[in-house]
C-alpha cells in the first residue's frame, strides 16, 4: 500500500509540474526533438530538466549549470523521468562545448 501511495504521489506531481513543455530547437541534433520541462535555481546555479525524442526513443536529464563559469554537470539522466531521478548524477562539473546540447540547453537556462 506504502508504494502505491508514493507511485501515486510521484504521477500527481510529475503531471502537475511537467505539464508544459517548451520545445528548444538544437541544431547539432536537427532529427531529434528537445523540450524544456523545467528550469529552476537561483542564477547562476541553474538546473534545467529536458526531454528528447529522437529514432532512439525518449530520454530524460537534468543537469545543473554555473552559467558565470561556462561548466555543467548532470544530475541525472534516464528512459523516464523516474529512471532520471534515480540515477547517479555526475561527480565534476565539466566545460560546456561550443554549438553542443549542453551548450543549447544552458543558453536557455542561464538566461532565465
Amino acid at each position: 500500500m506504502r508504494r502505491f501511495a508514493l507511485a501515486a504521489a510521484l504521477l500527481m506531481f510529475s503531471a502537475a509540474t511537467y505539464a508544459y513543455e517548451w520545445p528548444l530547437g538544437i541544431p547539432s541534433d536537427a532529427k531529434s526533438q528537445y523540450f524544456i520541462l523545467e528550469i529552476g535555481g537561483k542564477w547562476p546555479g541553474r538546473t534545467v530538466i529536458t526531454k528528447r525524442t529522437g529514432a532512439d526513443g525518449t530520454n530524460y536529464s537534468k543537469r545543473f549549470y554555473d552559467c558565470l563559469n561556462g561548466s555543467m554537470k548532470y544530475l541525472g539522466n534516464g528512459a523516464t523521468l523516474y529512471d532520471m531521478a534515480r540515477s547517479k548524477p555526475d561527480q565534476d562539473m565539466a566545460p560546456v562545448a561550443p554549438r553542443s546540447v549542453a551548450d543549447y540547453v544552458g543558453r536557455e537556462a542561464c538566461k532565465r
